[in-house]
């Protein structure tokens, strides 16, 4: 997605597909360019921030089944170490808005790991176009009815500065979560 630094050329050499944005044009865009050229029925993401360990990919695809969207939830079991005191209280209020417009308890609605059905995020026809992404996409998968589960993960504390703005985020999300909630 524009990026500049040397991911493409690493992963390359390590025999993943790039696919490649000449520009940034923001997380949900660079998601949705994945998710059309994907081959296989499950897709796995996960953020490039080193919070999540990748070694827990195999247990979000094992709880797929019987499953539409499985999340990995840093706050299944509380709130995790090395999160930053404001973006704790963010993903907290979050979750909690969550859980009350969709009349499930939800832990983690922005996640970045999860494993899904290709054709669960194809059916929910996401709008977002940034970091909301997540929690529409989660809004949406409910209300339409998918399977959803979510699994404790391990967290590690970011590397770098985070792009999340704490007031303009949480409407921004919250906005997300309606969205995906009613519809457009």
């Amino acid at each position: 997605d524009g990026s500049r630094d040397n991911t493409g050329k690493i992963a390359k050499k390590m025999g993943v597909r790039v696919l490649r944005h000449k520009t940034n044009k923001g997380k949900a865009i660079a998601l949705r360019t994945g998710f059309k050229y994907a081959k296989n029925n499950i897709i796995v993401t996960i953020d490039a921030d080193c919070t999540y360990p990748p070694e827990e990919i195999p247990n979000l695809v094992k709880n797929l089944e019987g499953c539409d969207l499985v999340v990995g939830s840093r706050f299944k079991k509380g709130i995790p170490k090395g999160i930053p005191m404001m973006r704790g209280i963010a993903n907290i209020l979050g979750a909690l808005f969550a859980s009350l417009v969709l009349f499930r308890r939800i832990t983690d609605v922005t996640s970045g790991m999860r494993a899904f059905r290709k054709g669960v995020v194809k059916a929910c026809r996401i709008r977002a176009k940034g970091l909301d992404f997540e929690a529409e996409f989660t809004s949406r998968a409910i209300a339409m009815g998918f399977r959803y589960r979510e699994v404790p993960i391990s967290f590690e504390e970011r590397k770098g500065r985070s792009k999340l703005k704490f007031l303009r985020d949480i409407v921004k999300f919250s906005i997300a979560i309606l969205r995906g909630r009613f519809g457009n």
